[in-house]
């Protein structure tokens, strides 16, 4: 009721709305050619030029890696600003090419062959929420907290909302090249809109079959390369090598225990050992904006029957065996969250995907009941109840999902990656197969405690070394995935010789076998319940529906 304020704080922009611009341009052309009857080529090209983005009015920032810092004894990476033959950080990139081919051939009159190969490139996918990274020193804070008072007594308030806000005691933009030392900061390359790109290929013999099916046997494959590797993972770029865990707990003590580590003068020595030994000292984190080093790999082989609905029957039925090979398994937000054990080590991390499933079956499948006037039985008057029924099913059958492991108690030195993993102990990392039953409240043991064991770490939880166990492992998976629903449907006229308007009555029953999940409720090494699984979901559904058609 007073107005007393304890703490507040104010933004301030300089730019007010700033005029990021991100150009884009492509060009594309395809042609196909009719060699002979049974043979047909396709050629394509696209080409793909994206400039740089950049602020209309050169309003822009980033830290240099290669500027000398005044602040901090002139090591490089000082905050830089467009302008002065600086407009824009990144370069065009010219030789962004597309090729596209495919090739049909009719062996027989029951036999083709298609193969293609097509070359694909990522787009720009990440601007940082509106180009935020590249703003630094246009804009500032002004705050007030509690204690601030000029009275002198610490419980009285910063301030009366019938005060002015203090004004920014600073000039804007700043322009002092070590003006952020001590925060996160970002950059990117000159060579950052050079994107990456996918080769997919395939090769797919197609077969006509009796009783109007098709089967088709295909081998489809594809490699990335220079892909989205993370901001959080292979963005990073003021980290710390593994092998330097073998320091120990040094590395978390303060610099001004072991002065040798002292960077620079005027470093602040309430920082960590580590901190001091980053190749930046000055910042904490720098983040490369478009971190195009990753790569990908997959390949698989795919079965499919088909038959399109005939004499009261239709159905698709796909099985694929594959695998499907990465280091950083999303792009966009997702990859935001992406970690690893050594920014310094990718290898480490280049493991089965997070979306590996090896063998996949799926069955779609449409049944007219034989009853019916044109039907194989006509049943006259009995047709109106049970003729013109239609049942139809959708069948899942997947392999388990891929097997992530963690251990707690980790403390992490700053700069280094903090996906520290355990380490595998055994070849034999299953009690057996994983469990077909499992319980809601009391978990099944299916993989083996005995096989991994947490990393070495000092007595306060340093690290000293990664672990020896995969981002995913590549030998064992989780409980298999299964799932069914069942529909039966049927379409009465409202009245005899209606033929447009009708009465449809369905049921649709969701997991009729009642099935459950099976799922992992902790995967960190030494917990109590590691590698158990649990029973989760389950249920079945009958669902009832009508509708009038007209």
């Amino acid at each position: 009721m007073l107005g007393a304020v304890g703490s507040a704080g104010h933004g301030i922009n300089a730019l007010g709305n700033s005029g990021f611009r991100a150009p884009y341009h492509a060009f594309y052309a395809m042609d196909d050619w009719k060699l002979t009857p049974k043979l047909t080529m396709n050629f394509g090209l696209r080409w793909e030029v994206i400039p740089p983005f950049y602020e209309v009015t050169g309003r822009m920032s980033e830290v240099d890696l290669n500027t000398p810092n005044p602040d901090a004894g002139n090591l490089p990476g000082a905050l830089v600003f467009a302008g002065s033959g600086r407009s824009r950080f990144s370069d065009t990139y010219w030789k962004e090419f597309g090729p596209r081919f495919g090739v049909a051939y009719q062996l027989n009159n029951k036999m083709v062959i298609r193969a293609g190969y097509a070359m694909m490139n990522t787009p720009p996918i990440a601007q940082d929420w509106g180009y935020g990274a590249f703003l630094f020193g246009f804009n500032g804070n002004v705050n007030v907290r509690s204690g601030s008072s000029p009275t002198g007594f610490v419980d009285d308030p910063a301030m009366y909302l019938s005060q002015p806000f203090p004004s920014f005691p600073g000039v804007l933009p700043e322009t002092n090249p070590g003006a952020f030392n001590g925060n996160d900061v970002f950059t990117t390359a000159r060579d950052a809109n050079r994107p990456g790109y996918m080769q997919n290929w395939n090769f797919t013999v197609q077969y006509q079959l009796p009783s109007d099916m098709v089967l088709e046997v295909a081998y489809v494959g594809n490699k990335g390369t220079r892909l989205w590797g993370s901001r959080s993972a292979f963005g990073q770029l003021n980290v710390l090598p593994g092998s330097l865990l073998s320091m120990g707990d040094i590395l978390n003590d303060p610099v001004s225990a072991h002065p040798q580590y002292l960077p620079y003068a005027g470093f602040d020595d309430t920082n960590t050992v580590s901190q001091a030994l980053r190749k930046f000292p000055q910042y904490t984190s720098i983040s490369e904006e478009y971190p195009y080093n990753a790569n990908s790999n997959y390949n698989s082989l795919q079965v499919t029957l088909t038959r399109h609905l005939t004499r009261d029957l239709g159905f698709l039925a796909a099985y694929t065996w594959s695998k499907a090979i990465g280091y950083v398994d999303q792009n966009g937000v997702a990859a935001y969250y992406a970690t690893v054990q050594d920014y310094f080590n990718r290898g480490l991390e280049r493991s089965v995907t997070s979306f590996n499933l090896p063998q996949s079956f799926k069955l779609t499948w449409v049944y007219d009941l034989p009853f019916g006037k044109g039907k194989k039985w006509d049943l006259g008057w009995a047709n109106y109840a049970i003729g013109g029924w239609k049942f139809a099913a959708i069948h899942n059958y997947l392999s388990g999902p891929s097997i992530q492991l963690g251990e707690g108690g980790v403390n992490t030195p700053p700069g280094f990656a903090s996906n520290i993993r355990p380490d595998v102990v055994s070849s034999q990392e299953t009690l057996g197969g994983a469990p077909s039953k499992t319980d809601v409240f009391n978990g099944t043991p299916y993989l083996n405690p005995a096989a991994f064991v947490s990393s070495p770490l000092t007595a306060n939880g340093t690290p000293l070394r990664v672990g020896t166990a995969p981002r995913f492992l590549p030998n064992v998976r989780g409980a298999s995935q299964l799932s069914e629903n069942f529909r039966m449907s049927k379409r009465f006229p409202l009245w005899k010789s209606s033929e447009r308007q009708f009465f449809q009555l369905a049921m649709t029953w969701t997991n009729p076998f009642n099935r459950t999940s099976r799922y992992f409720q902790d995967l960190s090494v030494g917990d109590s319940n590691f590698g158990q699984l649990y029973a989760g979901g389950g249920g079945k559904t009958l669902q009832l529906d009508a509708r009038i058609e007209f």
